[in-house]
């Protein structure tokens, strides 16, 4: 009964609309308390151990260094020049500026590590152009909208970042793991962005000359060099995740404050604020989800489900297709954080002893929970895109469809083609 209990108060805090972090924590605080009253046996000391022990990890530190990046990279105006050299090398293709949307987020997925900020960074450049170009405006949401989601999928990431230190797996080989799938993912967004604007008959840009590509390089250069920084340094094993977030931070603070000049004092305080608010928030979110995990163990809450998917099949491939079509319905209605922080512990074990290697499985397990951001009712990337166009985040939805179809097909690849996800690891990493 304390299970369900559990389970039950969890949900509907969510769907009235509670933060995540509270939302756990008083679901988890109510079964101590119910616990207390029925049987005489809760220990509420245990509430805030988990808590701190939750958060109480040196890999987690890489997330407000990640973020504070991020923010960095945004203010020192990277988007514009990652924007200019897509433009100049893409543009000309049938689809123009969708195309670039496409380019520039991929380009963007290796420097700030979340979805939700480059969809704002891009939409906010491209979005307004793209409308003035004759493009309609749920088309121009629905293209940044969808190429935003490889931001948590090409390193640096900081949902590997999260998952890693979740299930204790190396930071490093979930970086290298993503780098396949999201250029997939991009590859496939592109083809589609370039079929939809040749049927259409979507306008291009004029076609840039070598002279200008040359420039737009040279002016994208050191910010393109960003991610192979922190990819390098942890696969040549010079740098932890941890230590490579802070030389990615000192490495993009130079960059502002030397080579571009677009960083002062006063704007490394507000980047620091901001990236130290959301900082918080996920790090709540953390602690309150431990807690969780500790009460859904001590109700065998892990074998409930594992139970309940092998009594459907024990077959890996099918257990596999409904892990997929599990996650993907539960991310309609529940962010990415929550699921990994309260799912992963539980089927990450069944998933392992059915030979399913663990950095293949967080593969996928992102690429599902990040797919739910373009999803309603909450699909946080429709509601970003929506606010910049001024447009129903539903309408954006209606021109996601064809490319949740292609991304669902990718999705599918990468979960019945292990070495898309293996290859570079086993590379570059013993």
């Amino acid at each position: 009964m304390l299970l369900a209990t559990l389970i039950v108060l969890l949900v509907v805090f969510i769907m009235l609309g509670m933060e995540v972090a509270w939302a756990i924590g008083f679901a988890c605080l109510s079964y101590l308390i119910l616990s207390d009253l029925l049987y005489d046996e809760a220990n509420f000391v245990l509430f805030p151990h988990q808590v701190f022990d939750g958060i109480d990890t040196f890999s987690l530190l890489a997330i407000p260094l990640f973020l504070f990046a991020g923010e960095l990279m945004t203010e020192a105006g990277v988007t514009h020049r990652l924007v200019r050299v897509a433009s100049a090398f893409v543009g000309h293709i049938r689809g123009g500026l969708a195309n670039v949307g496409v380019v520039s987020n991929f380009g963007m997925a290796g420097i700030s590590g979340s979805a939700i900020a480059d969809a704002a960074a891009t939409g906010t450049v491209l979005i307004p152009q793209m409308r003035q170009k004759g493009y309609p405006v749920g088309f121009s949401c629905a293209v940044i909208a969808a190429a935003s989601t490889v931001g948590p999928i090409v390193p640096p990431s900081i949902a590997f970042v999260l998952i890693g230190s979740i299930l204790n797996l190396s930071v490093g080989k979930l970086f290298l793991a993503g780098i396949l799938p999201g250029t997939l993912m991009s590859v496939a967004m592109f083809a589609l962005t370039w079929w939809i604007a040749r049927r259409r008959g979507y306008p291009v840009e004029i076609r840039a000359g070598w002279s200008e590509r040359r420039a737009a390089i040279l002016a994208a250069l050191l910010p393109l060099a960003a991610p192979l920084v922190v990819v390098r340094s942890m696969a040549a094993g010079i740098a932890t995740p941890t230590e490579a977030a802070a030389i990615l931070v000192g490495y993009v603070a130079l960059l502002g404050l030397l080579v571009f000049r677009t960083l002062s004092v006063r704007t490394l305080l507000d980047c620091a604020a901001r990236a130290a608010l959301v900082s918080a928030i996920i790090m709540l979110t953390v602690g309150m989800a431990q807690m969780f995990s500790a009460l859904s163990v001590l109700e065998r809450f892990g074998e409930l489900v594992t139970g309940g998917m092998l009594a459907i099949s024990a077959n890996v491939n099918v257990l596999l297709l409904l892990f997929n079509v599990m996650l993907l319905l539960l991310g309609t209605f529940m962010e990415p954080l929550p699921l990994m922080l309260v799912l992963g512990p539980i089927v990450f074990p069944l998933f392992q002893d059915l030979g399913v290697d663990p950095i293949h499985l967080a593969v996928v397990f992102v690429v599902n929970v990040i797919l739910g951001l373009v999803t309603p009712p909450v699909g946080l990337i429709l509601n970003v895109v929506g606010l910049i166009a001024r447009v129903d985040p539903m309408a954006v939805f209606r021109d996601m469809l064809p490319y949740l179809a292609v991304l669902f097909a990718v999705l599918l690849l990468i979960t019945y083609v292990p070495a898309i996800s293996l290859w570079l690891p086993s590379l570059f990493m013993d």
